[in-house]
């Protein structure tokens, strides 16, 4: 394999020919940085918090029902809302079973609206970078109904950053194993290697893949949660607090923070769970 390809993003893919299978770098600093330097995908990128503390403009000597009896006011004066949100920018861990085809990666994020029809049944999603999809899998179609059984929405100009050692052929399914010797090696990391005798041996690559500890950015996600509380005083020693307290207030579904080596994020499930209600009563005295 040679050639070289790069990504526009935070971080670089090596050249796919900077090592041979087998082969390390001998400079010291350059086979620490391969072998150790790592990024912690559990720690963001960038990570944003706010908070905000609100008292709502209702009841006695307030702009509304500013002249509220001592009973209404004890229901609708006193209010407070508070609020917590959080943004936060991730990286995902490239798939080191797979090698560099040349192509440059690209990250498209939200560009490319595609469906994963693989199953029979198609779900929504979106092509976040150009992994690998077989390309038989590539906007296909069941020859004989005519259903999508693939990625469909795919654009025409997708080129896979990286590939297995053997990638599938467009008319995989049109091969049988009796006239293709190769037939069920396809998609795998199988090699055949000529020795000195001549003769041809059958082995699966292993050593340093090139995209080990490769990382791109990955889905944002966000979140906001808020309280309304108030003290409602019962007698001079008595007081009750009330909270009604909403996680992820905003009902925000988000998307999952996990990509498979095709590079499509699936949206048929949410990155965050559904809007939950807590309700809280506090006496003192």
């Amino acid at each position: 394999m040679a050639g070289g390809n790069g990504y526009s993003g935070t971080s670089q893919i090596p050249e796919v020919n900077q090592f041979l299978p087998g082969q390390v770098p001998t400079d010291i600093d350059a086979l620490n940085r391969l072998l150790n330097y790592q990024r912690d995908i559990g720690i963001p990128k960038h990570r944003v918090r706010w908070n905000w503390l609100f008292d709502v403009p209702v009841g006695k000597g307030k702009p509304i029902l500013g002249n509220a009896g001592n009973v209404l006011n004890r229901i609708v004066g006193g209010w407070q809302v508070a609020g917590l949100g959080s943004l936060a920018s991730t990286y995902l861990t490239l798939p080191n079973n797979m090698f560099p085809t040349g192509n440059k990666l690209e990250v498209y994020g939200y560009k490319y609206p595609i469906q994963d029809c693989t199953s029979g049944a198609c779900y929504p999603g979106y092509l976040w970078y150009n992994g690998y999809i077989p390309a038989y899998r590539i906007n296909s179609t069941d020859p004989k109904t005519g259903k999508p059984n693939g990625y469909m929405g795919i654009p025409a100009d997708y080129k896979p950053a990286y590939a297995p050692l053997l990638p599938y052929p467009a008319d995989y399914l049109s091969r049988s194993s009796g006239t293709d010797p190769l037939y069920k090696f396809f998609g795998g990391n199988t090699v055949f290697v000529t020795l000195k005798d001549g003769t041809l041996q059958r082995t699966t690559w292993s050593g340093l893949n090139p995209l080990r500890n490769q990382y791109i950015p990955s889905i944002r996600q966000w979140g906001l949660d808020a309280s309304a509380f108030k003290s409602i005083p019962i007698t001079e020693r008595v007081n009750a607090r009330l909270n009604v307290d909403f996680f992820n207030v905003l009902n925000h579904p988000g998307n999952p923070n996990t990509l498979g080596s095709t590079g499509m994020l699936a949206t048929r499930n949410s990155g965050q769970g559904a809007r939950t209600l807590q309700l809280t009563l506090r006496l003192t005295w």
